[in-house]
């Protein structure tokens, strides 16, 4: 009868081990030495295990340790595929949202959208078919006279002055509007909210898909890190504050960080004449400031990554903060930051990521600290043992907080990579540098100057030259 039992524990624990080699292959990021190793273990394990069970009882006691080590081990390592398959799954393409407004005079009499009916409404006219998507939800609901503008300041003045009657603007525009325009915040409301999915920014370049895969498949590639500066749901646009091309080699196990300042004034991928604050290509969707730096820096760009502040502040908490050195000591709204090392938790690596105006060179020196808190991010995760003990955690509390459009198998075979090397990585930045600031119209808010930031077009032919260096080393 003890024979028979041992044979169903062997035969249950064995059915185990190939669950567990099942999500093993699987997942794909274990090496094949590796993946060997680890089956031809397993086996061993289950042949000694199964003869131990058949001898005397101190040999028995030895077959049940080796069987509960066994277990544990299996168990444990079912737990650990299968969260790092669900996180691989979670990764997704970003479904972006725009949030629009509809904006009346404060004193007005209108409350509600319907009350609307039959009234003017103002909308940018240069604007993208997002406006028009919104505009007909808004006609779906009440009989609108639309009235087009080319200039901001009119359109401000018209409802203040009660020439229309309300205003359909993007929630970004409407915080533009609302830093610069004092009369505005303080003479109107929001009286109504309307959410749409963004049309696809389609990419034109010619032969861009073409030379996407051949970066991929040299191995070398470039992302775009886009940092928007809204909290709660990733999927909603918002201004990029943070845009760092991150040019990866897998060969030499080097890795570029380029920045470029929020407010560099470009020309934004599909327009012409007036430029725009590389900050507001993000109102537009993740892929126009793709694009947008595509032909800023002369590079191809397959990939992007897009987090937002809970993206900072979650990661940063889940991997038990980070540990940096601060070039310079600055006095934030939730601590002093001393010069030195200095730990970091999720909230102050977002503050130190984000401070320009106490910072000796603005916008500059905040693109350097953003590179900082990427730098001791990738550190922590690839050097810290004790975040083993947090994997689950880690990946589970990720789920939410990045949207990526990097194919799982082009991360898998990263990962694979990574763990079949063991090579530390070099990390360098650099920076495309500035010729000047002034004050100018830009293609979202027309007939409003807003601050904006010259580029150095020789500091944009050497960042551009760097990274192409880097893809083909």
């Amino acid at each position: 009868m003890k024979k028979i039992i041992n044979n169903i524990i062997e035969i249950l624990m064995l059915l185990i081990n190939i669950v567990f080699v099942y999500y093993l292959i699987k997942l794909n990021i274990i090496p094949t030495l590796y993946l060997i190793i680890i089956i031809g273990i397993i086996v061993i394990i289950n042949v000694i295990s199964w003869i131990l069970l058949s001898k005397g009882k101190i040999a028995l006691i030895f077959g049940y340790i080796l069987l509960a080590i066994n277990l544990i081990i299996s168990c444990v390592g079912i737990y650990y595929t299968s969260v790092t398959e669900s996180f691989f799954s979670s990764l997704e393409e970003v479904n972006e949202e725009q949030l629009y407004y509809v904006v009346v005079k404060k004193d007005s009499e209108y409350n509600k959208l319907k009350d609307l009916n039959n009234k003017k409404m103002a909308i940018f006219e240069n604007q993208s078919n997002n406006y028009k998507k919104v505009l007909n939800e808004v006609k779906d609901s009440i009989k609108v006279k639309d009235k087009k503008y080319t200039n901001v300041n009119t359109i401000v003045k018209d409802l203040l002055d009660g020439n229309v009657d309300s205003l359909l603007i993007n929630s970004n525009n409407k915080v533009l509007l609302d830093e610069n325009v004092k009369s505005f915040k303080d003479n109107t409301k929001v009286i109504a909210k309307l959410s749409i999915k963004l049309s696809k920014q389609e990419d034109k370049k010619e032969g861009s898909e073409k030379k996407s895969e051949e970066v991929t498949d040299n191995g070398s590639f470039n992302v775009l890190i886009s940092g928007i500066d809204t909290y709660g749901s990733i999927n909603r646009v918002s201004r990029s504050d943070v845009n760092i091309v991150v040019t990866v080699n897998p060969n030499t196990h080097k890795i570029l960080l380029t920045s470029i300042q929020r407010d560099m004034y470009v020309q934004l991928h599909g327009t012409t004449g007036t430029k725009d604050k590389l900050t507001h290509a993000g109102i537009y969707g993740i892929n126009m400031s793709r694009q947008t730096i595509e032909d800023f820096l002369d590079i191809d760009i397959p990939y992007y990554v897009r987090v937002n502040f809970d993206s900072v502040i979650k990661l940063v908490d889940t991997i038990g903060g980070v540990d940096i050195y601060n070039d310079v000591a600055f006095s934030g709204y939730s601590r002093y930051f001393e010069q030195g090392n200095i730990h970091l938790n999720g909230e102050q690596a977002l503050e130190y990521a984000r401070e320009r105006k106490k910072m000796p060179n603005g916008d500059w020196t905040r693109g350097e600290h953003q590179k900082v808190i990427i730098t001791a991010i990738i550190n922590k995760i690839a050097n810290s043992k004790e975040l083993l003990t947090n994997y689950g955690d880690i990946l589970n509390n990720s789920k939410d907080l990045i949207q990526t459009n990097i194919p799982t198998d082009v991360i898998k075979k990263f990962v694979k990579d990574q763990i079949d090397s063991m090579s530390p990585w070099n990390i360098t930045s650099t920076f495309v540098g500035g010729a000047g600031s002034d004050y100018r119209e830009t293609y979202s808010m027309p007939g409003m100057n807003l601050y904006i930031t010259y580029p150095d077009e020789n500091s944009v032919k050497n960042v551009s030259k760097q990274i192409k260096d880097l893809l083909n080393e």
